[in-house]
């Protein structure tokens, strides 16, 4: 009778260890997983394109229950996961600041200590004046409030936090209606916003403008036809909000005069689509993460008309029109 009890309790023990994803009856556990399909193809990209994330989990009274930093790459080996250690069952409010590729060290200033509260989590992009010369490497941001991470004995919870990129990149290409060469020296790129300081929600936070420049800039000729000439600007930006108002703007350097100044939001948009309109504003600019913008210009480097190319849509634009 003896070595019959004891053999079932090796059983039960050895069983409890060789179970992975189905815990239930040996002990608790708490995963969070994530998510980044909040892109225009819908589909999960986290893998791929995060490569850092710290995951933050308050409790209903705001005290900070978990903290911790990790590489996307450790997360997928371990089932695409994180195990919210010493953690109570419960709801919890999770909160996500993560980084992509790296482009540009530190291209962020994170607020804190978490303990503090869920507020102190702000992220602010690092600079030393107004202008913004450099790439910024991709930003993620994921929240789950009210994430439902209770049990009842044992087993295993699990959520899954939803996150969003806020950086974007800005191509604007000149093109010389004419075939006149571009000199990329003879122009100056800029765009204005003040969306540099984000709150733990990602929401704006008040904070001085900012004015980026390109991180690229170049000129040549367009397809084998040499007679067209081209001047291409790449900038990268932080997060588009429809509460701000940032202007595109581009100087001719010959004559210091402004070729056009326009409202980059309301030129995002225009190709926002059909298909897409059931989408908020708002949510087509967090799905979108690249925007090419083709100006034409004559012999004078006056503003003839404009072509908005994202994905697979293209907007045709005379200067007159906007």
């Amino acid at each position: 009778m003896k070595f019959l009890r004891l053999l079932a309790l090796l059983l039960i023990v050895s069983s409890c260890t060789m179970m992975h994803d189905d815990l239930s009856g040996c002990q608790q556990e708490l995963r969070v997983r994530f998510r980044y399909d909040m892109n225009m193809e819908f589909a999960d990209a986290f893998a791929p394109q995060v490569k850092t994330l710290t995951l933050y989990a308050y409790s209903p009274d705001g005290a900070l229950a978990f903290e911790r930093t990790e590489k996307v790459a450790d997360i997928v080996a371990r089932g695409g996961y994180m195990t919210l250690d010493n953690v109570a069952p419960g709801h919890y409010s999770l909160y996500v600041w993560a980084e992509g590729e790296q482009r540009h060290a530190d291209s962020y200033t994170y607020g804190g200590p978490a303990t503090d509260g869920a507020q102190s989590l702000t992220s602010r992009v690092s600079r030393q004046t107004k202008e913004l010369n450099h790439d910024l490497t991709p930003l993620f941001h994921g929240k789950l409030t009210d994430a439902d991470l209770s049990l009842e004995g044992h087993g295993v919870a699990t959520v899954t936090v939803p996150l969003v990129k806020n950086t974007n990149i800005i191509r604007v290409v000149l093109q010389n209606a004419s075939g006149e060469r571009l000199n990329q020296t003879d122009f100056s790129f800029f765009i204005d916003d003040d969306n540099t300081f984000l709150a733990y929600d990602n929401a704006p936070l008040p904070d001085d403008s900012v004015c980026y420049r390109p991180w690229s800039q170049y000129d040549g000729v367009v397809g084998d036809d040499s007679k067209m000439s081209a001047v291409v600007a790449e900038m990268t930006v932080n997060r588009l909000l429809t509460s701000k108002h940032p202007r595109l703007r581009v100087r001719n350097n010959l004559n210091g005069k402004t070729i056009f100044s326009i409202p980059l939001n309301d030129y995002a948009l225009l190709v926002k689509g059909n298909y897409n309109k059931k989408m908020t504003d708002q949510e087509y600019l967090d799905r979108q993460s690249e925007y090419n913008f083709v100006f034409f210009i004559d012999d004078n480097h006056n503003w003839l008309a404009a072509s908005i190319l994202i994905n697979s849509w293209t907007v045709v634009l005379h200067n007159t029109d906007i």
